[in-house]
């Protein structure tokens, strides 16, 4: 009984093709290899931005995974964590000249402090009155923000000095951005991995799926899911901190912003929610085609980016809804059937 009971747990920790809960893969590996390469190929600026912009979209995707996927608190309000994060770091750097590296950290905590107080608050409310407390406490921050303009700089905002300098994380190369901001993602990723195979992970799926029999089982639903808010937050105020460092400049109407926290729930949910690797494939697929659309035909057919991009929203979410991850697997486990 017992050789039966270790059977999957051995066929879980074996290396193989597709991704597997708490193990590396080669999937995952020759996609780290694609993303390393894209990077040391001369493209042009405007590509660089966009996979500047999809590593970051693909970490922050993940950070929100921790608390929307794995602990089933859906939040339409990490707008207010990315805006923490982002404003903590660029506020110490502006007005008391400390570096960001510093303050990256700084802004990390304070996001994850509010992921906390937010939980403890809210993570008794269920359904649609859990998501509308999210979505209030953003509204909440980024009135706070455009109002208090000795701090924030009001509505029209703070900017970083265009220097290039290390100590100011400031740099004048796009590739040095591009591998800032693959390093994080591979840091996110390697922490939701973790978590994902881990007993604390297995915790906060339980309590997802059927909270009563959690509790019954002797876990605490409140403790575990105010650690996953805090987590989340704490990553996503770092990566707020990380997108102020490349735009050089930081507005509440942009940055704490509704239409980012549904982009932040939107990627992993095209994804796949209950993977590590769903909300990396859904900002690899999703964001370069948002921003290419907004591109190519913002100018010329203003709007219509926007009519493609729901198309696409749409279909996906209609044929593959168990996300890209779901359907790539999907699609592998036929071929190795018939191989």
């Amino acid at each position: 009984m017992t050789t039966v009971a270790l059977e999957p747990i051995r066929r879980q920790s074996r290396f193989g093709v597709m991704p597997q809960r708490g193990t590396l893969s080669l999937f995952e590996l020759v996609l780290l290899l694609i993303c390393a390469a894209l990077i040391a190929v001369p493209l042009p600026r405007s590509f660089q931005d966009v996979m500047i912009l999809t590593y970051l979209w693909a970490a922050l995707a993940l950070a929100w995974n921790i608390a929307g996927g794995f602990g089933g608190l859906i939040s339409f309000g990490h707008a207010a964590f990315f805006g923490v994060g982002a404003y903590a770091s660029t506020i110490l750097l502006v007005r008391l000249d400390v570096s960001p590296w510093i303050g990256i950290w700084v802004g990390g905590l304070l996001a994850a402090a509010c992921g906390m107080v937010l939980a403890l608050i809210c993570a008794r409310l269920r359904g649609p009155f859990f998501i509308l407390s999210t979505l209030a406490a953003a509204e909440v921050v980024r009135i706070g923000a455009l109002n208090w303009s000795t701090l924030t700089g009001g509505p029209e905002g703070l900017s970083i000095p265009p220097v290039a300098s290390f100590a100011n994380m400031v740099f004048a190369s796009k590739s040095a951005y591009a591998v800032l901001m693959l390093a994080f993602l591979v840091a996110v990723y390697g922490t939701v991995k973790v978590v994902e195979g881990s007993r604390y992970g297995f915790y906060l799926f339980a309590v997802r799926d059927d909270e009563d029999a959690a509790s019954a089982a002797g876990i605490n639903p409140l403790l575990v899911r105010t650690a996953a808010m805090s987590l989340s937050a704490f990553l996503t105020g770092i990566g707020g901190s990380l997108f102020a460092q490349y735009f050089l400049y930081l507005d509440p109407t942009h940055v704490i912003s509704p239409e980012l926290s549904f982009q932040f729930a939107l990627l992993p949910a095209l994804g796949g929610l209950n993977s590590a690797i769903g909300p990396v494939l859904g900002s690899f697929a999703i964001t370069p085609l948002s921003e290419m659309l907004r591109s190519y035909l913002g100018h010329t057919a203003a709007g219509l980016h926007l009519v493609i991009y729901g198309g696409v929203l749409i279909v996906v979410m209609l044929y593959f809804p168990g996300g890209i991850a779901s359907a790539i697997d999907h699609v592998a486990k036929r071929f190795g059937k018939k191989g």
